[in-house]
């Protein structure tokens, strides 16, 4: 399964940046389920096709990757919060666009951010999206990469800095951070988003905004007839206050949430960045696993800084459990399932 499982770019010493280039990468797509409980899978070669404008300021230093499909507002409005806090001053910004139909490339050029169209014909693929930036990064001498979600907002233009500097200072390889829902001032989100929250999540939570999103990895035990699952990811703590001690610290963890990733570049294509076959879900657990079997902690670090993410805004888009979400499933249980038990307790 190694080769349907790690980016193919990443091997490719013959690859140079480009406006205009093709990346052929292997999969295996779900075909179907079978009675046995086991699962039948097709191998496939997806092309992307891409295309690379570099934004004019562009330099050797931390790179943001955010992905996004449509939603001009949001982007919009993530870009005005990089700019209202300076960070777009001391960073690239690469704007991946997924197959959009809105014009999301004329809103980039115009904020001076570089831009990366990805067009393919099996859909969604959170991991080629994030993959494929990488490499031209490493290839323009970048060292350091922030895989950032487009509903992800700075709260203080110091913490992403401090987050950075403990980055370093800890000689980190994956750092996370804690994050929160924002205010109903900031959030893009209505009434019909405060039922959806409340159902994906089993709260009968009243005001659950400001509070936590992510505080750190956790593991649950389910029970799903329809799973095949033992131990699942989890956001630890989520809902819980911004200062309550367990979230409110730096600690080692299996896992931190792709929503907000800091990576050295380099270990990331040696790990064979994110599992490509895991288009939809999973792909932050899988390669911190993969890491963490290495020898090497994730690190969380949430201690007096805070991120806000606006998840319920895209949550009912992508979240559903779909053909792709049971593929990931199944391919993360294959991986890990067995695995898991032993490096939780471990822990």
């Amino acid at each position: 399964m190694n080769e349907f499982i790690r980016c193919n770019l990443f091997s490719d010493k013959a690859f140079k940046v480009q406006d205009r280039f093709v990346v052929k990468q292997k999969e295996l797509v779900l075909d179907r389920e079978l009675t046995n409980g086991k699962s039948s899978f097709n191998k496939a070669i997806i092309d992307y096709k891409c295309q690379w404008l570099r934004q004019n300021d562009w330099q050797t230093r931390p790179t943001f990757i955010i992905p996004i499909r449509d939603s001009s507002e949001l982007l919009q409005i993530t870009i005005k919060n990089f700019q209202e806090h300076g960070i777009d001053k001391l960073f690239n910004i690469i704007v991946v666009d997924d197959r959009s139909i809105e014009d999301i490339k004329k809103i980039t050029i115009m904020n001076n951010l570089s831009y990366l169209r990805i067009d393919n014909d099996k859909g969604f693929n959170f991991s080629m999206l994030n993959n494929i930036p990488c490499k031209i990064c490493f290839e323009l001498g970048v060292e350091t990469v922030i895989f950032w979600n487009a509903d992800l907002w700075h709260a203080k233009k110091a913490w992403f800095l401090e987050l950075l500097e403990r980055h370093y200072r800890d000689k980190s390889v994956v750092s996370g951070s804690k994050l929160l829902y924002p205010p109903a001032s900031m959030s893009l989100c209505g009434e019909d988003d405060t039922a959806n929250i409340k159902e994906n999540f089993k709260t009968k939570l009243g005001d659950w905004r400001e509070t936590v999103q992510f505080g750190g990895d956790g593991w649950i035990a389910i029970a799903e007839r329809d799973s095949m699952l033992i131990y699942t990811p989890c956001h630890s703590l989520r809902f819980q206050k911004a200062d309550n001690p367990r979230v409110n610290c730096d600690r080692g963890s299996l896992f931190v949430t792709g929503a907000l990733h800091v990576w050295n570049l380099e270990a990331f294509i040696q790990l064979g960045g994110f599992n490509p076959t895991l288009s939809k879900n999973f792909q932050d657990s899988d390669i911190c696993l993969r890491l963490y079997k290495g020898g090497i902690c994730p690190m969380y670090y949430g201690k007096d800084i805070f991120f806000y993410h606006d998840e319920s805004a895209v949550l009912s888009k992508y979240n559903k459990k779909d053909k792709q979400f049971r593929s990931d499933e199944i391919i993360f249980y294959k991986l890990w399932d067995k695995k898991l038990q032993e490096m939780i307790y471990g822990l």
